[in-house]
């Protein structure tokens, strides 16, 4: 089993083509270890917590005297209260006016971004991603839908608006796509704009207003990723991407979606989540087959979030996951600051879940990983998994989301060590 196992991820390390295989590699990997400081979820004292407000909005919501209709089938872009409500809580979090009719419900941010994927673009068409991206969604758009994938370089302040410029007037400029009412998109422009996974930067706000025109002159929809847009941890909030793609501007036309999610906020397994988007993205997707057949996704549950957020529960939720995450970054940060040599380098996010850690060029992050493995019985998930060209193999990425303070300090103590022990290799 080991010598197989060491044959295919020495073939992973060698390709260039983002595909299923290659994450076999990480879950191989996960299987073996605690996969800790790989995983994306929230720690199981907020989901504790979770449960508990469950109940209790449970307990209002299939009391009301319209409980039954939780069980029907629902209207296609969600129940009308959870959408009002939703778009209040919104509005007060971001300090900025969401429309209800502007929200579509989904079972979460992963079947949102399928949704549209497969709705407005066929195999073979572009998807322009950043140079580091979600994995998981790398392979959903190149793996499962056979779309075409075209890195843009970024900085810390996230996407080079110069190079995404050119990039997509090169490559539409020999594109004879053409678009239509139903079809009116070239390409799509899939971003992390706000607390980026797996780097943690967000789009600098003069880039923001760039990549909204680009989007229109291109015929680009740009998929925002906004799962992490909550999870703040200064004062200083970024506006989301969609707040840019102003109605009133005189080229309007609607080509930025946000894609949110309760999987950070409440707890993954609720599979809620909801799309901000323009009229003539929520329209079709109102008439497309899946939808139309099945109704609102996760109607039940969307009535009991309803209820979560007007008791004000998921406030609450949302205050306590502030605190502890601002906690847990500032304590991961400072082990790694303490025990890391200056030639390994990391920024302290602001938001979000996760840590990006360069290391030297020559140095490769699955070294760091087999020592943490065999060593420490931990994982961290290697850069090149975020690139599609299995780039940035010097990189590494941890979490610092799903564990109590006292094990995240064991888990970025024995991490500190096993990259230490790598550079002394070298």
């Amino acid at each position: 089993f080991q010598t197989l196992f060491f044959a295919v991820k020495a073939w992973a390390r060698r390709s260039d083509v983002y595909g299923q295989d290659y994450d076999i590699v990480g879950i191989r990997m996960a299987v073996h270890c605690k996969a800790t400081l790989t995983s994306g979820w929230p720690v199981a004292s907020l989901l504790a917590k979770a449960t508990t407000f469950l109940n209790q909005a449970a307990s209002k919501a299939l009391t009301l005297p319209n409980a039954v209709s939780l069980l029907e089938y629902g209207a296609v872009e969600g129940l009308s209260s959870f959408r009002q409500t939703l778009a209040t809580f919104l509005s007060r979090e971001y300090g900025d006016n969401v429309e209800r009719d502007d929200l579509f419900a989904t079972c979460g941010a992963t079947y949102g971004l399928y949704l549209l994927a497969t709705q407005f673009f066929s195999a073979g068409d572009v998807v322009f991603v950043e140079e580091l991206s979600y994995h998981r969604a790398l392979n959903i758009l190149a793996g499962d839908l056979k779309l075409q994938l075209m890195p843009v370089p970024m900085d810390e302040c996230g996407v080079m608006t110069h190079e995404l410029k050119r990039i997509v007037e090169e490559k539409l400029g020999m594109c004879e796509k053409r678009v239509d009412k139903s079809r009116p998109f070239k390409a799509m422009l899939y971003m992390i704009p706000t607390f980026h996974n797996p780097t943690g930067a967000c789009l600098a706000d003069e880039r923001c207003p760039l990549v909204v025109d680009i989007a229109r002159k291109n015929d680009l929809l740009v998929v925002c990723d906004d799962v992490y847009n909550l999870l703040a941890y200064t004062d200083d909030r970024p506006r989301r991407l969609f707040s840019y793609d102003k109605k009133d501007d005189p080229g309007y036309m609607g080509n930025v979606v946000s894609n949110g999610s309760f999987s950070k906020l409440f707890g993954p397994g609720v599979r809620v989540g909801w799309m901000e988007a323009p009229q003539r993205v929520v329209g079709h997707l109102k008439t497309c087959g899946i939808a139309f057949s099945g109704g609102s996704t996760s109607h039940c549950m969307s009535g009991l979030l309803t209820q979560a957020m007007e008791l004000g529960l998921q406030d609450q939720l949302l205050m306590e996951a502030r605190i502890f995450y601002k906690r847990n970054v500032s304590t991961m940060c400072e082990v790694l600051e303490k025990l890391l040599p200056s030639s390994v380098k990391f920024r302290r996010p602001k938001g979000g879940y996760f840590v990006w850690i360069t290391l030297p060029e020559h140095v490769r992050a699955d070294d760091v990983l087999e020592v943490c493995k065999q060593e420490y019985g931990i994982a961290v998930t290697p850069g090149q998994w975020f690139n599609c060209h299995a780039q940035f193999a010097n990189c590494l990425r941890v979490s610092f989301s799903c564990l109590p303070e006292d094990e995240l300090v064991d888990q970025a103590t024995k991490l500190s060590k096993g990259i230490c022990t790598v550079l002394e290799c070298h």
